[in-house]
């Protein structure tokens, strides 16, 4: 490939990821601008897909992590995983989403809604798209319930500490930012936010995904 294709397929990806976080926006827009869940829906809805540092990170959680994780509390290492495997998941998608973008000619111009979600359709992947939805859904569940029980806030110290020694702090940073983006939400409120959240992307995937057969896969 050379590095004109290079530069058009990552510009590809970066206007991919920008029109999923303009879709999450519209779609979550009371809690966009809700003072005590902005935080959270930034950090689920824009963070997890622009993650500073991205290379680094998937660096770390490619090799470093693999040799450090029978080290860490199990809680801690469940919730890295499943943080992990959702970066994972999202960045393959957006970046085989890019190649079909980039395969129909595109002109570099920002996508409306209409053309991200054609675009969305024609991609595919049924079955990783609901994977993506079920572990976006686990990772809310499990981050609130951790950030609510009291001793959590004893833990999240020492845990960086451990962190810091292992050479893994940056992946841990991801944990405590989720930890604290949803820590200043009321129950009554994250129900509402997660029950629409499932209700509104089973909506958009079933709009997807009609009749049970899903859209063209994009070929190998």
């Amino acid at each position: 490939m050379s590095s004109f294709e290079e530069n058009k397929l990552k510009h590809a990806k970066i206007e991919v990821v920008r029109a999923q976080v303009e879709r999450f926006r519209k779609f979550y827009a009371d809690y966009f601008h809700l003072e005590e869940t902005v935080p959270m829906v930034e950090y689920f809805f824009e963070t997890i897909y622009n993650l500073d540092g991205k290379e680094a990170w998937m660096h770390l959680a490619l090799d470093t992590y693999q040799k450090v994780k029978g080290m860490m509390k199990e809680s801690t290492r469940a919730n890295l995983e499943t943080l992990i495997e959702l970066n994972n998941l999202t960045d393959h998608l957006d970046s085989e989403m890019a190649k079909l973008l980039v395969q129909r000619d595109w002109d570099g111009k920002k996508l409306s809604r209409e053309e991200y979600d054609d675009l969305y359709k024609t991609f595919g992947h049924k079955e990783e798209r609901e994977k993506q939805l079920e572990i976006v859904l686990h990772n809310l569940r499990t981050f609130y319930e951790l950030a609510h029980k009291p001793i959590s806030a004893y833990l999240i110290r020492p845990a960086r500490f451990m962190a810091s020694l292992l050479g893994v702090s940056l992946l841990f940073d991801s944990v405590e930012k989720a930890y604290n983006a949803v820590l200043p939400v009321s129950p009554e409120i994250f129900v509402s936010f997660i029950e629409q959240v499932e209700r509104r992307e089973s909506e958009y995937l079933q709009a997807a995904f009609q009749n049970g057969t899903g859209p063209r896969e994009q070929s190998a």
